[in-house]
Parts: structure tokens; C-alpha cells; sequence
């Protein structure tokens, strides 16, 4: 492969991966047709290193081993040990064809092949099966494992064949260094060109026209500062590399570096380019120089075109994200906005066009003040701070003014959002979405629901409270005169005599009656806090809340005269029309006092008033009273 004082050692160029990816057995058609073009592209290299071989100087460039891993690294790993037999037998015809010794044709053919495999196992394992080398990882791993590592143990194998021979160390460190030079430059020149290649990711889909263009030009920029003598231009060359890094990319790029190296090396050779200007230095020093030039672009081109690579997968990831974002707030069923921190609207969906009529640009710097129903500004307010400092409210609900003035039922859920680089909050996501229907469901519900538990409240037959509104409502006027220390009256009547009643009239007038009975009691508790409730079968109740024993006591009395005005045939009542008895007790509740004692004390009255001839009123004990 390499030159060491005047002998000739050759490596061969490895094969292409025609192998497909299918796993089926390769053929010796295909074999035989690797081997021809290894030959070929080998043969080619070492007649360009010839003149400086020939004139003591060294191989500035060998790039079969990084075509090789390169080819390894896309194919199956079943079909490494044929591409590496065809390039070991290769390698070592050319070098056998050249009167390299045998033993020394075959260990330097050996140290090609394990600098191949070992590269190609180590990328492998890192870069595969996806390889993109405009990954900062990727490239980190490439440049560690492909053009340092492999390199350095290829070199120091073939170091050891001369060490044999009595060489002073220096000679060793010289040849070692001339290897690992060529070949790590050779690496990370061919690795990235034929994957980009295997991956049919060329030149970024320029057309032929522009490639054949900037590659003359670089072509031609090359030949005129390596064949003039008179001025240092080397770095002139990286404003053409550039160029092809900008405009074809990474593949353009080694192909760049390919193409100067060559002319470089041919003219450097020969004794011209801006290399000739160091004077007093020997062949080797130039190329040497001109090897760390071509490692220095190659790590300025392959940095920037991972950086731009960066920038172009982020712009493509804010672009894809943005394309999601407004598929999904264009599809949403749901209003999507965007609200800064002072709860002005800086997006809108184009959903708020659909549920209120505004266009979205009309609601640019709409406030919720401005377009809430103002009973729901205070609860919006809460909501909204809520979610500032760092509370999680839920879904709420408003009503929205739309365009044309009506109000539309809505429900919305907050979410703070962040500026990515300094963490402030910078305003809200809110998500709305129209329940008008769900709520008018709702709103039917509720009257059902009242309307049922009206039904379950009210007395089927007289169409007063039953004895279970009667109970709920008592409790609530006792807990409230007891909270405000207000006096609580209850009211028990019982129609005399009115078991002879069904019996002498039947239970159709007895209905009758005790319907008369209940809209006299009702005329007389006209105030909206009074109930009157049929408390068992000819049973009746009032509760006077806020109502002394002098109150009750007149308003038991007017019911007594009302019933009696009535003036209903009663040939079974002593007095011959239908009567009634009441019992009244008034208490104001102590704190830990029983209503059970109010209600046993206006049925003791009520046994009094019985008892003592009925058609009358008694009151309760004067214990109870206030």
C-alpha cells in the first residue's frame, strides 16, 4: 500500500456493495464483477501515488479501505467474510504483480482487511442501520471509530513487519505516522461519499448541470493555486469547498476534499502549488502539510454541515409541528386560542368563526372581558389566576357574546404555557367548546327533576304539601329560627267527626271535604314562607315561620271560622256541618333544642281542643313559649 524508502508495498481498493439486502446467496457473476472494478479503482490509485512514491515522498491519500467499510456497512453482515475474501485477493495480486515479497504481500493485505472489518464493525454497531452522518452523534462516533481507531491499529500492524528488520524507533514512528495519515484521510474522505451514495441521497437532488458546474470550477480553481509558485493561496481553496458544501452537501463535500486531494498531491509531487514556497524542506514535509490541510477542511466542512443540517431537521421539525398544530386547530370541533398574560387573544381556530360568528381576525386582541357575560367576568378572573399561579382549575363554564349579540353556553379548560428558553410564562392555551345542547339537556333535566320531586312533594288528593314536604321544610324553618332566634309556629288540625262523615256521605264528598278543607287553610296562610300540608288522612298542617303564639293563635282561629263558613252538612258532627279542631304551639328553638318537642306539643294542644268539644282552638303549654 504504502512506500517505506524506496520499496514499493500496494493495498487494494475494496469492493462495492452490490450485495442486496434481501439475504439471498451472491453469485460468482457478481463476484467476479466486484473483483474487476476492485482491481480497476486499485490500480488507478496506485499509478496517481506512483510519481510520489517514485521521488521519496509518501501516499497523501489511500481511500480503498473507507470504500470498503463503507460498502460493509450497507450490506448484511453474512456477506462480509466474500467481500472481504475478494478484497484480500485483490489486494494481494496487485501487490504480488508489483514484486512485494510474499510473506509481505499477504500481511499487508491482512492488515487492509482487519483495518476494513474493524471499522466496519465498530460503525456498525453505532451508526447502523440507519447512518446519517449529519447527526452530531454519528459523525462523533465516525471520526473516533472509522478514521481514528481503525486507522491507528491497521498501522501499527503494518509497522511490525519492518520493525523485523533492525529499523530505529524513529523509523517506526515515521511509519507509522505515514500510514495512519493516508488512510484515516482515506476514511473520512469514501465512508461518506458511498453511504450518501448507498442511500441515493447525493448532492441533495441537484440537477447535473449544477454539479458538473461547481465541481469544474473547484477543478479549475484547484489546478491554477497548486500550479502556480508565486503566492500562498492553499486556503483560497476553501471558498470553493464551501461552495460545494453549501450546494451539494455532505456527498459533495468529500468528493470536494476527493478531488483536491488528487491535484494536490499530483502537483505538490511534481514540485509546484503554494507547497513549493517551503524552502529547505523535503517531499514528505510538503505532503505531510498538505494532508493537514486536507484534514483541516474536512473538519471544517463536515462540522458545518452537521450544524446546517441541525438547523435545516429544526426548521423542517417547526415546520412539520406548525403544519400539525394548524391541521388540528383547523379539524378541531373545538375553538383553540392562544391568550397572552393579560387574557388578550393572540391566535384563534378557525372553529370560533363557526360556534360565534366572529372572524378570527376580529378576535385578535378581544379580551374575555369584553366578550364574557358579565355575571361570568368574576368566575373567569378566578380561573385565570388560578392557572397563573400554578393551580389547575378544571373546565369551566360561560356564556360568550357572539356576533350577534345572543350569548352561547360554553365550556373551556386553561393550560399555562412557557417560553422555551427562559421558562416565564408568557400566556394560556384555552381550549373551548360549545355546550349550548348539552346545557339546554340540562336545563330540561332540572325542570323534570323539579317537577318529580314537586310530584313526590305534593298531595295527590288536595294538591297541597304532602307529610314529606311538610318534614323537610319544618326542619329548615327550625334551623332557621334557631340560627336567628326568630320564634317558629306550628299549626295541627284534624276535621271533627270526619270518619262518620265518610260513612254517612261516602269518599267521594269525603274527598271533597277535605279539599274544601285545604284551600280554606290555604286562603288564610297567604304568606309565601307558610305551609300548609296534609299531614295524614283528615290531618292538616301550617308552619308560621317568624310567627309569635299571639300570630298563630289568630291565624288558627281564622282557618277555625273559614272551615266553619263553609258551611258542609255534617248530620254526624253535633254542630251539623263540618268543624275543625287546632292545635297550636309556638317555640323559639334553643341551640340544642328538638323540634319533635314543638310538634308534641301542638298535638297535646290539639287533644285539648278535642277533648274539650272540638270546633275550637287551643294553644300549647306556656313552657314552650318564647
Amino acid at each position: 500500500m504504502h512506500v517505506f524508502e524506496g520499496s514499493l508495498s500496494f493495498m487494494a481498493f475494496p469492493v462495492v456493495a452490490f450485495t442486496r439486502k434481501d439475504g439471498q446467496k451472491l453469485s460468482m457473476r457478481r463476484l467476479a464483477v466486484l473483483a474487476l472494478i476492485l482491481a480497476s479503482l486499485s490500480t488507478t490509485t496506485s499509478l496517481l501515488n506512483l510519481q510520489s512514491w517514485h521521488s521519496g515522498g509518501i501516499t497523501i491519500l489511500w481511500p480503498s479501505n473507507g470504500f470498503l467499510a463503507g460498502a460493509l456497512l450497507c450490506v448484511r453482515r453474512r456477506h462480509w467474510p466474500a467481500y472481504l475474501a475478494v478484497g484480500f485477493l485483490v489486494d494481494l495480486g496487485i501487490n504480488l504483480s508489483l514484486a512485494t515479497p510474499s510473506w509481505v504481500a499477504v500481511y499487508l493485505a491482512l492488515c487492509n482487511m482487519v483495518e476494513a472489518l474493524l471499522a466496519g464493525t465498530l460503525l456498525y454497531r453505532t451508526i447502523a442501520p440507519n447512518p446519517d452522518l449529519t447527526q452530531r452523534k454519528q459523525l462523533t462516533r465516525f471520526l473516533l471509530y472509522g478514521v481514528v481507531v481503525a486507522p491507528a491499529v491497521a498501522s501499527l500492524m503494518a509497522t511490525l513487519v519492518f520493525g523485523r528488520q533492525g529499523r530505529h524507533i524513529m523509523s517506526h514512528i515515521h511509519t507509522f505516522q505515514w500510514w495512519f495519515t493516508a488512510d484515516a484521510l482515506g476514511m473520512a474522505v469514501m465512508i461518506p461519499l458511498y453511504l450518501s451514495f448507498a442511500r441515493r441521497k447525493l448532492f441533495l437532488g441537484r440537477s447535473w448541470w449544477e454539479i458538473v458546474g461547481v465541481f469544474a470550477l473547484l477543478c479549475g480553481s484547484a489546478v491554477a493555486v497548486f500550479w502556480q509558485t508565486q503566492a500562498p493561496l492553499l486556503f483560497a481553496l476553501l471558498l470553493g469547498l464551501l461552495m460545494i458544501g453549501v450546494r451539494l452537501g455532505l456527498a459533495g463535500s468529500a468528493l470536494g476534499l476527493l478531488v483536491v486531494s488528487i491535484i494536490g498531491g499530483f502537483f505538490t509531487t511534481a514540485g509546484r502549488g503554494p507547497l513549493a514556497l517551503m524552502q529547505n524542506v523535503s517531499l514528505t514535509t510538503r505532503e505531510l502539510t498538505l494532508q493537514a490541510f486536507i484534514a483541516f477542511s474536512m473538519l471544517m466542512l463536515y462540522i458545518l454541515e452537521v450544524l446546517r443540517a441541525e438547523g435545516y431537521r429544526l426548521q423542517e421539525g417547526l415546520r412539520v409541528s406548525e403544519a400539525r398544530f394548524r391541521l388540528l386547530a383547523v379539524s378541531s370541533r373545538d375553538a383553540i386560542l392562544l391568550v397572552n398574560l393579560e387574557a388578550k387573544v393572540m391566535y384563534a381556530s378557525p372553529a370560533v368563526t363557526e360556534m360565534l360568528g366572529w372572524e378570527t381576525e376580529q378576535t385578535l386582541g378581544l379580551s374575555y372581558r369584553e366578550a364574557f357575560h358579565p355575571e361570568d367576568i368574576t368566575v373567569a378572573e378566578s380561573v385565570f389566576k388560578d392557572t397563573r399561579e400554578g393551580r389547575h382549575p378544571g373546565m369551566f363554564q360561560f356564556r360568550c357574546r357572539k356576533k350577534d349579540g345572543s350569548y352561547l353556553w360554553m365550556e373551556a379548560s386553561l393550560r399555562l404555557y412557557r417560553d422555551s428558553s427562559a421558562n416565564d410564562a408568557t400566556g394560556f392555551v384555552v381550549v373551548m367548546r360549545d355546550i349550548s345542547l348539552r346545557k339546554a339537556a340540562e336545563d330540561e333535566l332540572q325542570r323534570a327533576f323539579r317537577m318529580v320531586e314537586a310530584l313526590a312533594s305534593v298531595d295527590g288528593l288536595t294538591g297541597i304539601a304532602n307529610r314529606r314536604r311538610f318534614d323537610e321544610v319544618l326542619q329548615s324553618e327550625w334551623r332557621r329560627a334557631q340560627r336567628d332566634r326568630t320564634p317558629c309556629s306550628v299549626l295541627l288540625m284534624d276535621l271533627d267527626h270526619f270518619k262518620n262523615y265518610n260513612d254517612i256521605y261516602g269518599h267521594i264528598p269525603g274527598d271533597r271535604c277535605l279539599r274544601q278543607m285545604a284551600e280554606a287553610a290555604t286562603q288564610v296562610s297567604r304568606r309565601p314562607a307558610d305551609l300548609v300540608a296534609r299531614y295524614g288522612g283528615e290531618e292538616f298542617a301550617v308552619i308560621l315561620p317568624d310567627t309569635s303564639c299571639e300570630g298563630a293563635i289568630a291565624i288558627a282561629e281564622e282557618v277555625r271560622s273559614a272551615v266553619e263558613q263553609l258551611q258542609v252538612p255534617h248530620s254526624g258532627n253535633p254542630h251539623g256541618i263540618v268543624t275543625v279542631s287546632i292545635g297550636c304551639a309556638t317555640q323559639v328553638p334553643p341551640v340544642d333544642g328538638d323540634l319533635s318537642e314543638l310538634l308534641k306539643a301542638a298535638d297535646s294542644a290539639l287533644y285539648v281542643a278535642k277533648s274539650l268539644g272540638r270546633n275550637r282552638v287551643d294553644a300549647a303549654l306556656p313552657v314552650l313559649l318564647p
